[in-house]
């Protein structure tokens, strides 16, 4: 019988994440957060504009208010830009690790999302399935994509084992109403009742 081939990210016994690549899958991901790096360092420049490439990371927040807007980008660029710069920094000096911490592991997460998404949008991707050649200029960034694309839903599923599991409804006990029946037919919640219409 031959046994199946051990996962990419896994549980480890004595807690935290364990986690298994080749070589040359580290290296990627050790070569990848500096080109979001460097596109993040744009924005740090008072009024710069979102490159496309990075537009999924930083959409409007106000599409026909430009100075709401802008006001938005005054409030939470900055702590935005150290939130990703922060996740690809440690993904980046961190790509040649065994184990992680759960910290560790949700800031893999943000950083791999972050590049899928950089990625996507400079390859074009929509919902719509895409494929390059191998002789496309960008047949690299496509398969780095994927890859990425691969490597968030292992996380993903593993981040996934770690929640709490879910109670089955016929075992879920609700709270007591604590309005009663006031007067006009509506519960607490302010949904009419059946025939008070």
């Amino acid at each position: 019988m031959m046994s199946r081939p051990r996962p990419p990210i896994a549980i480890h016994p004595n807690g935290g994440y364990s986690i298994d690549l080749p070589e040359e899958e580290r290296e990627v991901l050790a070569l990848l957060p500096g080109q979001m790096l460097a596109a993040l360092e744009i924005l740090t420049q008072p009024e710069a504009i979102v490159p496309e490439s990075l537009r999924r990371l930083f959409p409007p927040a106000y599409l026909t208010d430009t100075n709401a807007d802008n006001a938005y980008v005054r409030l939470v660029r900055r702590d935005l830009l150290d939130y990703h710069r922060e996740a690809l920094l440690i993904l980046r000096d961190s790509s040649d690790a065994t184990q992680l911490d759960e910290i560790g592991m949700e800031r893999w997460l943000t950083a791999i999302s972050g590049l899928r998404l950089m990625l996507g949008s400079i390859l074009g991707i929509t919902d719509e399935t895409k494929e390059f050649a191998s002789d496309d200029a960008n047949y690299y960034e496509w398969i780095c994509y994927n890859y990425l694309s691969y490597l968030q839903g292992e996380i993903i599923e593993v981040l996934s084992e770690q929640l709490p599991q879910s109670i089955p409804d016929d075992q879920v006990e609700l709270p007591a109403d604590p309005w009663g029946e006031p007067p006009g037919g509506l519960r607490w919640d302010g949904t009419p009742l059946p025939g008070d219409r």
